[in-house]
């Protein structure tokens, strides 16, 4: 039998072709183990998403197809760590400094409501909504504060936790419990305000974030771990995204707030730095696919700083409310 030989022009050609579809969707990189083949007729990867900016105090829309539909409002009072879209084209923010929350329209880009106490909830780092209505507050002053306010913003309820002295992002569960990392620690606990499940991830620092899954395993932002892990119910880690080193042209120093969609992969925020100039040091924003391979990425230093919050908005309607239950799911 022949075997045909490929001209090296053509192949050169070839890896050329390739390269400019890759940077047409935003890949920053090429992966030494990266094979060719099937690259050529796939469609580039564009989204349009929510951006929270934590350096420069920002929030971004950010439209990879029409960039004219692209914004950018500075969140007076911020820097903020924790956003969520709650339905009626409203988003929520927690306000660290002020102590609480807020909302904004999405259209007019204007606050339509607040709910601040500088004293209680100094120290709010994330703040969550139900759809009842109800928020949770989760918040850091030496030691782990959470509390609970009814649909009008009234405190229902408190829970002291001296034991922790860190929250990132409070996540809520079908079962109605509470999941937050604090440090090295992954915690759940109940609407009581007790703990019913802890556990330790190795190589983890600043947990900053932990969905349930719909097969009862945890996925887990480890923040200066630099990856995102599924654990099982046993606690043991079952698949892994990240860690050091990072692929040639890619830089991990922290990866915080993400989110799962329809198709399965992962989009994470890898924020690098307090400073408003950190973006410079890497991208800002990273695509997984299920088996852990980069296919995406997002970096614009000059349009935006630390990136701590992505919402990818390509399924979604800003009409309805959304949260991570069940990956993310539609509460109409």
């Amino acid at each position: 039998m022949l075997k045909s030989k490929k001209s090296p022009m053509l192949m050169c050609l070839g890896s050329i072709i390739i390269l400019i579809c890759w940077f047409s969707g935003g890949i920053i990189f090429v992966p030494e183990n990266f094979v060719t083949p099937n690259l050529v007729a796939a469609k580039p990867i564009r989204h349009k998403m929510l951006l929270v900016d934590e350096s420069r105090s920002q929030l971004l829309y950010v439209d990879q197809n029409d960039s004219n539909q692209s914004w950018k409002l500075d969140i007076e009072g911020g820097p903020s760590r924790d956003i969520q879209l709650i339905g009626n084209n409203r988003i929520l923010v927690s306000m660290q400094k002020k102590g609480g929350f807020r909302e904004y329209d999405l259209t007019s880009r204007k606050i339509v409501r607040e709910c601040f106490n500088s004293v209680r909830y100094a120290g709010t780092m994330s703040a969550v909504r139900f759809p009842d209505g109800r928020t949770i507050l989760g918040c850091e002053r030496g030691f782990v504060r959470i509390f609970l306010l009814d649909a009008d913003g009234h405190e229902n309820t408190a829970w002291e936790f001296p034991d922790l002295k860190a929250i990132r992002l409070i996540r809520r569960t079908s079962r109605n419990t509470l999941l937050f990392g604090s440090d090295s620690k992954c915690c759940e606990i109940t609407l009581e305000g007790k703990i019913v499940r802890e556990l330790q991830l190795p190589g983890a620092k600043h947990n900053y974030q932990i969905t349930e899954l719909p097969n009862g395993n945890w996925l887990i932002a480890a923040g200066y771990g630099c990856f995102l892990a599924e654990v099982d119910r046993e606690n043991q880690v079952i698949r892994h995204w990240g860690g050091q080193p990072a692929p040639t042209g890619l830089h991990y120093i922290f990866m915080s707030q993400f989110q799962t969609l329809k198709n399965g992969n992962i989009v994470v925020a890898t924020w690098t730095g307090h400073e408003v100039n950190d973006s410079e040091k890497g991208q800002q924003v990273v695509e997984f696919d299920p088996t852990g391979h980069v296919v995406w990425t997002w970096h614009d230093s000059q349009l935006a700083g630390s990136i701590h919050g992505v919402i990818i908005l390509d399924d979604l309607d800003t009409k309805n409310f959304y949260d991570d239950i069940n990956f993310t799911k539609d509460e109409k």
